[in-house]
Order: C-alpha cells, then sequence, then structure tokens
C-alpha cells in the first residue's frame, strides 16, 4: 500500500503512465481489473461503468476520463503545466454519480486525490480550480456574445486571472471534446474557444479588448439602395463559407435567411444581425452539408421569394421533411427492430441571464435536423422576441443553440412576472417545434 502522500517516485511513475498515449487506456483497464486501480484511487468507484447522461458521450464516464487522459498527453508540449494537464483529465469527471453539480463536487474530490498524491499545497489548489472550471470555455464560448467585455471579464474573474489556468483548460477542453465522441470536436468550436482564449489573454496581460469590427463600407453602401443583397465568399477554414443578407429590417427576416440556407442544405454554425438605418445586415457562417454551396445569385433569388411571401421557406421545409420520412431510409448494418433501442435525449431549454437588463441568453439542445436555426427563429419572431445574436454549435448529431434575446418593456405593474409569463409562452412553443423523440423499439415476446 501506498503511504499518504504518495512517495516521489510513485507520482513520477503514475505521470509517466499517464502521459504514455493510446498505451494509457489498456494499463489502466487491466489495474482496474485486478481491482489495483481502485486502491490507488478510492474515487473511482462511483463512476466505474457509469453510464453518460448525455447522448453525445459514447464511453461510459470511466472509460471518457481514460480517453480523455489519452488525448491530453499530445498536448503536454502546448502547456507549461504537463502533469496538471494529465492529472486535470484524470479527474475532471471524477464528481459525477453522486448527485448535485460534478464540477463543484468533483473539485472537491480533486483535493483530496492532490493531497494524497503529494503535490505542493498550491499545484492542489490548481488542479482542484481545473476540475472546477473544466466547462467554462466551452459552455462559455458557444452560448455566450464573445463581443461582449462583461463576459470576457466574468471569465478572468472567475479564473482569477490565471494564465497557466486559462492554458491548461483551453488544453483540456479540447482532450475532453476529443474523448466524447465523433463530431464533438471541430474547426468551429476549436476558433470559438481559441477567440475566447485569446481575448482572456488580453485581458489579463492587461490590453484592451478588441473592438466589435465596424460594418464593412461595402456593406453599408449595399444598405444605401434598402434592396436585397446576398454575398457568399470562403473563410479561413476549409469548407466553411461566410453569407452575407442584406436587407430592410422587418420581424421575420432571420427565420427566412436561416430558412433559405437550409433548403441549400447550409448548415448555419452562427448568424448575427447589425441594424443600419432600418436596413439589416445578417451574417452566417455556413458549411455545406455535402459538396460545393450554391451560387449567391439562386440564395438571392430565394431570399427576394421568401421576403415577399411567394416562397414559404417554414413549410418547404416540413414538406421536405416528410418526403424524406416517407422513403424507406434504412441501411445494412442498421440495428433490427427486435433489438430494444434507447429513445434519444429529449430536448431542453436552457436560460441563463445576459449582461444588461432585459436581455437573456437562450439556449436550445435538441438532435439536429434540417432547418431547425430557421424553425427556432421564426418561433422566437412570432413571440415578439427581439434576437441580437446567434451562436449555433453542431456536437456529432446534436446541436448547442444559443440566442442572444431582449423581451420588449411591458407596460405593466407586475414586469418580472409578465417578463416570466413570455419566457414561458416562448419556451412552449420553442418545444412544439422541436425534434421529439420516438419512443425505444420494445423487444418481441417470445413465442
Amino acid at each position: 500500500e501506498l503511504r499518504t502522500p504518495w512517495p516521489r517516485q510513485a507520482l513520477k511513475d503514475l505521470l509517466v503512465m499517464l502521459a504514455a498515449g493510446a498505451a494509457t487506456v489498456s494499463t489502466i483497464e487491466a489495474l482496474d481489473r485486478t481491482g489495483l486501480w481502485g486502491r490507488l484511487f478510492p474515487e473511482w468507484g462511483a463512476v466505474r461503468d457509469l453510464p453518460p447522461r448525455d447522448v453525445v458521450h459514447i464511453w461510459t464516464v470511466d472509460r471518457h476520463l481514460v480517453e480523455t487522459i489519452s488525448r491530453a498527453s499530445a498536448f503536454t508540449t502546448r502547456v507549461s503545466r504537463p502533469d496538471l494537464l494529465v492529472l486535470g483529465a484524470l479527474a475532471h469527471d471524477i464528481g459525477k454519480g453522486r448527485g448535485g453539480d460534478h464540477s463543484v463536487i468533483g473539485a472537491d474530490l480533486a483535493i483530496q486525490i492532490g493531497t494524497r498524491l503529494g503535490l505542493w499545497p498550491s499545484d492542489v489548489a490548481l488542479l482542484s480550480k481545473m476540475v472546477r472550471y473544466h466547462l467554462l470555455l466551452p459552455d462559455t464560448a458557444t452560448r455566450r456574445d464573445l463581443q461582449d467585455p462583461k463576459v470576457i471579464a466574468s471569465v478572468v474573474d472567475a479564473l482569477d486571472g490565471d494564465p497557466v489556468l486559462l492554458e491548461l483548460l483551453h488544453a483540456l477542453a479540447e482532450a475532453d471534446s476529443l474523448a466524447t465522441g465523433p463530431g464533438v470536436w471541430g474547426d468551429w468550436k476549436a476558433s470559438l474557444i481559441g477567440d475566447l482564449v485569446r481575448r482572456c489573454r488580453l485581458v489579463m496581460a492587461g490590453e484592451p479588448l478588441p473592438t466589435p469590427d465596424p460594418i464593412d463600407p461595402r456593406h453599408v453602401s449595399l444598405a444605401a439602395d434598402r434592396g436585397v443583397h446576398v454575398e457568399l465568399t470562403a473563410s479561413d477554414s476549409p469548407h466553411v463559407f461566410d453569407v452575407v443578407m442584406i436587407a430592410p429590417d422587418r420581424r421575420g427576416l432571420l427565420s427566412k435567411a436561416a430558412g433559405v440556407l437550409a433548403l441549400n442544405s447550409l448548415r448555419v454554425h452562427s448568424a448575427s444581425v447589425t441594424i443600419h438605418e432600418g436596413v439589416a445586415i445578417t451574417t452566417f457562417v455556413v458549411s455545406p452539408h455535402f459538396g460545393t454551396p450554391p451560387a449567391a445569385e439562386l440564395l438571392r433569388e430565394q431570399f427576394v421569394l421568401a421576403l415577399g411571401g411567394d416562397l414559404d421557406v417554414i413549410g418547404s421545409l416540413e414538406r421536405r421533411d416528410r418526403e424524406t420520412a416517407s422513403v424507406n431510409t434504412t441501411r445494412a448494418g442498421d440495428i433490427p427492430d427486435a433489438v430494444p433501442i434507447n429513445a434519444p435525449a429529449p430536448p431542453r431549454i436552457l436560460w441563463f441571464d445576459g449582461t444588461s437588463p432585459g436581455e437573456f441568453v437562450l439556449q436550445i439542445r435538441s438532435t439536429d435536423r434540417a432547418g431547425l436555426l430557421a424553425r427556432l427563429t421564426a418561433v422566437v419572431e412570432r413571440d415578439g422576441v427581439d434576437i441580437a445574436w446567434a451562436k449555433v454549435t453542431t456536437l456529432g448529431s446534436t446541436v448547442v443553440d444559443a440566442f442572444g434575446i431582449v423581451v420588449p418593456a411591458l407596460a405593466t405593474d407586475d414586469v418580472t412576472r409578465d417578463v416570466l409569463e413570455a419566457r414561458k409562452e416562448l419556451e412552449r412553443d420553442l418545444y412544439a417545434v422541436l425534434p421529439t423523440p420516438s419512443p425505444p423499439k420494445a423487444v418481441p415476446e417470445a413465442s
């Protein structure tokens, strides 16, 4: 039995093993099968063979932790504390299976683990903060407006302005995503988190944050004629494109624009709207589901028809869904009906306070479907709520859509109650258009 704290050589041997890459997975599994791993880390019992709550995860919690360690070992040269990186990967989800916030519970367990390993007190505290805030960067990057200085300041404050902790969390976020499942980490998520980290570093260094990009003068000149304009240009990342759609502002414009993109098999990663003298300049970052994007002229033609009421984009998307559903899409290798299949996770709607009074962040988690952004924004606009910005993140077959919304001022004596009622009504209408999971297939009874 290892004494507490561990001998220094034992800790060094552990760190060597954790940084061994793919070999770490089979080594820890062998130790766990013999019962040795649980004696080294008694906290492991609660996560052993624990099924994940989120369908994005393809591993049990204990296997996910081991896979995260394996991925993190490839990033040890990117950080100044590679030892804490692999230990953070080991402990980041150790609080699951105990009820409550696993990040908070895990932070306390990380203190217990770090103390037993014989880490310096300052390193124990840093390891605990890694576990406590291991979701801070991805959550903020995917559901907050990174142009808002208050958002960046809140992240810096949570990390106590520690650039080493920021660096470790950046690498851990990538390793965690890669160990979750296919499609969870990609160019878009990497760029969002990278932008957040860059802005946090500027604040930590005492440098001014970059100001929002001014409206492109060319777009301003196009808006001057109050006509409809559409531009499509290649972005910095491969297979990613920027689409700018300009038209006189009106309620429903964003859903029609997003619907046109969906009809042309363009997946939306983010959307922002700028109003200039009554003209909406809407910018999307998109990628084709397959092949190359359509010509900008075709997008403009359909956008004009949609704005004029001659093209019902939502109805067209629904007809396409019905036509697709009527075709037998069973593929070789699909699970037969005789095998029970768990139903997909139901959609969830979450609310967060914005940085200003009357502003909220609406986050929607759902199974992906074609035209989902168009359907959701159509509901929001129909309910009389204004959308300031939108951010779409696709994680495998699941999307996490975030909207910065403003509930219009209500001329009543009880504004708080009426805002809550407006939110409940919007939430009910959103659930009505979100994909509803089918019940699991039953196992046929034995004859």
